[in-house]
């Protein structure tokens, strides 16, 4: 869900790029997937990386 303050949210669903923010300047483009809890993929070769739940991240659509 993507949280844009007093606005209604946005789902994120399967196969939707975005830019996580890393911090120190750093971005990682990826796409959202969903297998036994949500992934991201991301790098020429799909290199894949759950994500916690209940933890928020800073993402650009």
């Amino acid at each position: 869900m993507v949280d844009w303050g007093d606005q209604a949210g946005y789902k994120l669903g399967c196969g939707e790029w975005f830019d996580l923010y890393l911090g120190y300047g750093k971005v990682l483009s990826c796409r959202l997937e969903l297998g036994m809890d949500w992934y991201i993929i991301t790098g020429h070769h799909e290199v894949r990386f759950y994500l916690k739940q209940n933890e928020t991240y800073q993402i650009g659509l």
